[in-house]
């Protein structure tokens, strides 16, 4: 007897599934690209030039021709007395054999597209040009501290209790670090924001997980990524109407705010209930279950079922704490698995971060580019979703990662545009595979450790990758660079990722003893059972 047994005689996905679907997955979903992306578009760079007072009422072309030396027209002026050139008879172009120094007077900001942004507030251009990326770094900093850290809590203390919590943290933190004036602890503030996000998503996708039939769970995974891309899409829409970078904080803010109105409906996972002993209230979950789905059950029956079900568990994890190698990682299969899960999420986060840092370097607008390689998000998320649930995750994800390492080879070629077309078609390829080691994770790692263990794992990935934000950087020595070395990772991960054992239509192990033998009889060239 295991949970999902149980949980079928309740209903394994029907009214009260679909209900938590609709009003819970999809808006939750949709609101994760605010907290988590939001952050590209408030430390946008827009174009600069030094500011000299004595031209401040001329037109921005005159402006930039008098002023901006063609070494550096962004940071660096020529030498001259600007009084002179003003009353001077005429706004001839200067010789670009002039001398030239730094800005001296600050900065005019271009405002096309935006009134403020933190780089224009903090002055995060020139000699502080490299502080965008050391913030989105500190944010990766946040997740690896935070990230685990959470994972304990939640197995603690229930997934419920702490996505809300972190609802609040996350907001908090929002509304704060645009207010701040002081860039130190505008930084802190976006690092603790940046620890929070991934576990809000972690919380929420595993207290789904749990509560659903083991066919149904990648329905439930692909709602999800159709929903985070959705968010994606009006992302770009809500900044561009913002303009401001404190509008757009206070929107996301009140976003996270307004989640807090599940603590009224929102149920907490049947499973975790039974981990941790308390299975009334467990034993009560799945009679609302049961109620909403139309399922004729007798409650001294669920409850004498999860009381057995627990049992089993509490003795086999007396024996796995009189075993000297009950821990996660001194499970030799366990082990494997959890190392090639961490090397797949580093992966991914090259790959998808570094696209998405990227495209401040793609030519256009990037209000329209990040709308672009989000909307290619949704026939990815389709594809991928209809490969790994006919057949499977395994060979699903280890062949879209050797995929993404031959498009990566595109930008090589040389050719106008090479670039967007290999971010378009790798960033259609990675959306998918993201969807598909989430569901690994969350279908390889025993109940008790199972949101640990994604939020390490995540973690040993976030300390793997904190070089992303620079990533970007390596097309001021060739646009090709970024794309090398992202086809390079998802090559050598694609072939580790297919010796990780398939789940699909698999019970959840509950137990490290159910995780440790969790796919013994697969063979390696083998697609479904």
């Amino acid at each position: 007897m295991e949970f999902e047994d149980i949980l079928l005689l309740v209903g394994g996905y029907g009214k009260f599934q679909r209900n938590l679907t609709v009003f819970f997955l999809i808006p939750v979903s949709c609101a994760m690209p605010c907290f988590w992306m939001n952050f590209i578009f408030m430390v946008s760079v827009p174009d600069h030039w030094c500011y000299v007072p004595e031209l401040a009422n001329l037109s921005t072309s005159q402006q930039k021709m008098l002023i901006g030396h063609p070494s550096n027209p962004s940071c660096t002026m020529y030498n001259r007395n600007y009084s002179q050139v003003l009353y001077g008879e005429s706004f001839a172009a200067p010789n670009n054999t002039e001398t030239y120094i730094s800005c001296a007077n600050g900065w005019v900001y271009d405002k096309q597209n935006y009134d403020v942004t933190a780089a224009t507030k903090f002055n995060l251009v020139c000699d502080k040009g490299h502080l965008p990326s050391l913030l989105f770094t500190l944010q990766n900093v946040g997740s690896l501290i935070g990230t685990p850290i959470y994972g304990i809590l939640s197995d603690k203390y229930g997934r419920k209790l702490l996505f809300l919590a972190l609802a609040v943290v996350v907001s908090s933190t929002e509304i704060a670090s645009v207010l701040v004036n002081n860039f130190i602890i505008f930084s802190i503030l976006r690092a603790i924001n940046g620890s929070v996000i991934p576990s809000m998503f972690i919380s929420a996708f595993i207290l789904i997980s749990e509560i659903v039939a083991p066919d149904v769970r990648a329905h439930m995974n692909g709602v999800f990524s159709i929903s985070w891309t959705f968010g994606l899409c009006v992302l770009p829409l809500v900044a561009y109407l913002a303009r401001s970078w404190v509008i757009l904080g206070i929107a996301s803010a009140v976003c996270g705010f307004v989640l807090l109105i599940y603590w009224f409906f929102l149920p907490e996972s049947p499973s975790w209930y039974v981990s941790q002993g308390r299975y009334e209230d467990a034993a009560k979950v799945m009679m609302t279950i049961a109620k909403a789905n139309g399922k004729e059950v007798d409650y001294d029956n669920i409850l004498l079922q999860l009381e057995t079900l627990g049992e089993k568990i509490r003795e086999t994890k007396e024996q796995e704490k009189k075993d000297p190698k009950s821990s996660l990682l001194k499970y030799p299969r366990l082990r494997r698995n959890f190392i090639i899960l961490c090397i797949c999420w580093s992966a991914f986060y090259v790959a998808y971060s570094g696209l998405t840092y990227n495209i401040s370097n793609l030519s256009g607008n990037e209000f329209l580019n990040f709308f672009l390689l989000s909307a290619v998000e949704v026939p990815g998320n389709l594809t991928f979703w209809f490969l790994m649930d006919r057949y499977g995750r395994r060979w699903s994800a280890a062949l879209g990662f050797v995929m993404i390492s031959v498009f990566c080879l595109i930008p090589l070629m040389g050719f106008e545009s090479s670039d967007i077309l290999s971010s378009m078609l790798t960033k259609f390829l990675i959306s998918g595979i993201f969807m598909i080691t989430d569901q690994q994770g969350s279908e390889l790692f025993p109940t008790m450790f199972r949101t640990f263990g994604i939020g390490a794992g995540k973690a040993i990935a976030t300390a793997a990758t904190l070089g992303i934000p620079y990533i970007a950087l390596l097309s001021q020595y060739g646009k090709a660079l970024p794309f090398v070395l992202i086809g390079v990772t998802s090559l050598l991960t694609g072939i580790l990722a297919s010796f990780l054992p398939e789940t699909l239509n698999e019970n959840l192990p509950q137990t490290m003893t159910d995780a440790e033998a969790f796919g013994k009889n697969q063979k390696y060239f083998s697609w479904t059972k």
